[in-house]
């Protein structure tokens, strides 16, 4: 009879532990819902992060965004500069997004999407009235970016074209600005700027094409006078296809002319010089700068009514380099002072300004 009561109590004690493992699986998968579930409180807890992190990130625009506004007298921003803020929160943003589009943001804000009405759902530039593309507007200002910066003076309206051959006293200053049709349209983004190229009104670009317009930049590139390339006198013996003195070559001559001024023991023309005009430059080459052509500086001159005479009143020097090579040791230059395009050798040093498109 004993026997039979310890293996009663053995029995009981068998289920009360099966029991026991069950009530703990339950209350874990129970806690462990709890925590991780669709509802849980680490997956509340984690959304709730991301939400704070996604608000940041709005808030942070948003307050660029004020900036910007606050810096303008009309209160107003372009698209040009909401892009500016864009493109520091987001990858890849189009010039021609709209207020509806979804952007995600960069690794560094957390890969959320973000539609551009939560930054910004105001009025942009692109609702003022773009301009015409059947007249030429060389002499305008130009605001590359659209951030309210002037940049430079259109010089040439691909719109348009031209040719030339008036003011300087050398066949070296004809040239032929091409046409283009499909190019971006522009507005007006600020009103009769005051610079050294008169009172003139400011464009600034909207949507995609083609660049329209050529730009001269406002000032040198420094104070100083530079060499061409220095060592390269005399040892430019493919002078004749390395660049080209035509309208609309000064980018690609730019673009040549650094590679073999940055390989000059392998291709080059010779040892590099401190003072040469192609070490000097490469930083406003990575933004799009490039020093211009023959013709690029004869459209210039010419399309903007610049001469001998008035050049000092455009914040002008006497001589500028081109990107164009005339001979194994020379290369052509703009002589404001004189009236006509001629060329240096390039070991001879003068001043230097930039030219871009947009």
């Amino acid at each position: 009879m004993i026997k039979k009561e310890k293996q009663k109590n053995k029995g009981i004690t068998l289920i009360a532990l099966v029991i026991t493992i069950i009530v703990l699986l339950i209350l874990a998968g129970v806690t462990i819902a709890t925590l991780t579930g669709e509802n849980g409180i680490l997956t509340r807890a984690s959304e709730a992060a991301e939400r704070t992190e996604k608000a940041n990130v709005i808030e942070q625009a948003r307050t660029d965004i004020l900036g910007i506004q606050a810096d303008k007298k009309d209160g107003n921003i372009t698209k040009g500069e909401l892009k500016t803020v864009l493109d520091k929160y987001f990858d890849d943003v189009p010039e021609d997004f709209t207020i509806d589009d979804v952007f995600i943001t960069k690794d560094e804000y957390g890969k959320h999407e973000i539609a551009v009405s939560e930054i910004y759902n105001g009025n942009l530039g692109e609702t003022q009235e773009v301009i015409t593309k059947t007249e030429s507007y060389v002499g305008y200002y130009a605001d590359i970016e659209g951030d309210g910066t002037v940049d430079g003076i259109i010089y040439a309206d691909l719109a348009k074209g031209n040719t030339g051959d008036g003011q300087w006293t050398d066949s070296d200053g004809n040239y032929t600005i091409p046409t283009e049709e499909n190019v971006k349209d522009y507005y007006i983004s600020k009103t009769d700027y005051e610079g050294d190229f008169g009172i003139q009104d400011v464009l600034s670009p909207t949507g995609s094409g083609a660049d329209r317009f050529y730009v001269m930049a406002l000032s040198d590139i420094d104070a100083n006078t530079h060499y061409w390339y220095y060592n390269a006198y005399g040892n430019m013996s493919d002078y004749a296809t390395a660049t080209s003195g035509n309208f609309g070559t000064g980018k690609a001559n730019t673009e040549t002319m650094i590679a073999k001024w940055n390989n000059s023991s392998n291709g080059g023309y010779g040892e590099q010089n401190a003072n040469d005009m192609w070490g000097l430059i490469q930083n406003e080459v990575e933004n799009g700068w490039f020093v211009p052509s023959r013709g690029e500086w004869a459209a210039f001159a010419e399309e903007l009514g610049i001469t001998k005479s008035n050049y000092t009143n455009f914040g002008l020097s006497h001589w500028y380099w081109s990107s164009s090579q005339n001979l194994s040791g020379n290369a052509y230059y703009a002589d404001f002072g004189d009236g006509y395009i001629d060329d240096f050798y390039v070991d001879n040093s003068t001043y230097v300004r930039l030219s871009t498109t947009f």
